[in-house]
């Protein structure tokens, strides 16, 4: 059994010889503070982005259905095929014509000026001399709050004949109301897009998280004339949630019908309800989690042989106080338990280093894509067990 007095001794030996060895021991433990960096950061980022993708669909587009020109809607690994990239894209009769159904409870379509990534050909958004960063600029109908949750702060959203009439009208996110206008009120202020004025009808709840903080809606027609080049339209059908099969049903018939598709021919367009995201989002992220783990296990592999080097060189060093240890009555165990409590202490510093770096990136990358930040248990628990793990096996 270790004595109390024995492992305070131990303790302070792992003291000294990382003061006295700075060098080495960072570059030994260099391997571990990696490993269990990656582990907290990927975990915590990936957590926080599911937990935030999660309360969108809930919050956002409960009931929802998106019919679109690819096979699916939301993130994806890989490009479209080149069979959906030839598909045509959704027309506005085919829009109207969804429109017209009894069943759905709205229908919207929606254009997108922007990108989810940090894509070259972001729209450009200023007013007062200042420049939002990345906008979200969606054209959609006048009812699209109807479709999806659109909270409105202050303001109002469009109405139908400023669609109509392609007004220059726009609502925007909290998000970029502070960076355009900081803590003036935008209402009935102006702000140019791609070097066209909007007058600002509405601004949005502050949601705290993406995308929504830099999101702004236009008329959809409004976008259609400024960006003709902009061909892809999404149709965003909201159901009861009793009859979205039904509704799914119909709207697919009716495009069918619109676009001429044999009977004995699939659909070409997608269907996909806001809670397949979820599935989506989960391949997404297991997709990453299965490049970023291997790294962190090599990681935490250059730890181990780092810190059994260190050991080796450690015993070696400290022959003559072994066998005075030994001629004093110490047993073989006792002696094992020291060096073993060592390389496990030694070990454990680099845990929790890592945890706290780890934390660190995870805190740092979630104010840059303004997300809330979750750093999951398991992940910390993880880092230390198997830091201390690292130092046994060592």
């Amino acid at each position: 059994m270790i004595s109390f007095n024995l492992l305070i001794d131990i303790l302070r030996s792992v003291r000294d010889s990382l003061l006295a060895y700075k060098l080495r021991s960072a570059l030994t433990l260099l391997g571990v503070i990696i490993g269990v960096t990656v582990v907290v950061t990927v975990s915590s980022i990936l957590t926080s982005l599911y937990a935030s993708v999660a309360r969108s669909i809930e919050d956002f587009s409960p009931n929802v259905v998106y019919f679109t020109k690819q096979n699916r809607w939301g993130p994806q690994f890989g490009e479209p095929t080149a069979e959906e990239r030839a598909r045509k894209d959704f027309t506005y009769e085919n829009v109207l014509a969804v429109a017209a159904l009894s069943s759905p409870l709205a229908v919207s379509p929606q254009k997108l000026r922007g990108f989810f990534g940090p894509i070259a050909d972001q729209p450009r958004m200023s007013a007062n001399g200042r420049e939002a960063i990345n906008p979200l600029v969606f054209g959609v109908w006048e009812n699209y709050p109807d479709v999806v949750t659109v909270k409105i702060a202050a303001g109002r959203f469009f109405s139908e004949t400023e669609r109509r009439s392609r007004s220059k009208v726009i609502v925007i996110g909290a998000g970029l109301a502070k960076q355009l206008f900081q803590t003036t009120s935008p209402l009935e202020e102006e702000v140019k897009l791609d070097g066209v004025n909007y007058r600002v009808v509405g601004l949005l709840e502050d949601e705290g998280a993406e995308p929504g903080d830099r999101t702004a809606y236009i008329p959809y027609e409004t976008l259609s004339q400024q960006f003709p080049g902009i061909k892809e339209t999404i149709l965003v059908v909201r159901s009861t949630p009793e009859k979205v099969d039904d509704v799914i049903n119909e709207v697919t018939y009716t495009l069918r019908t619109q676009r001429n598709v044999p009977v004995e021919a699939p659909n070409n367009f997608g269907v996909t309800k806001a809670e397949a995201i979820f599935e989506i989002v989960n391949q997404v992220l297991t997709g990453i989690a299965a490049i970023v783990i291997p790294i962190a296990l090599a990681g935490l592999l250059v730890g181990g042989v780092g810190v059994m080097n260190i050991m080796i060189v450690s015993v070696t060093e400290r022959t003559s106080e072994i066998g005075i240890r030994r001629a004093l009555g110490a047993r073989k165990f006792d002696v094992l338990a020291q060096f073993l409590l060592e390389a496990v202490s030694l070990t454990s510093v680099g845990g929790v280093v890592g945890i706290g770096v780890g934390f660190l990136l995870a805190f740092i990358t979630s104010r840059i894509l303004n997300f809330s930040l979750t750093v999951p248990m398991w992940a910390v628990v993880t880092g230390l067990v198997t830091s201390a793990a690292v130092g046994v096996i060592a």
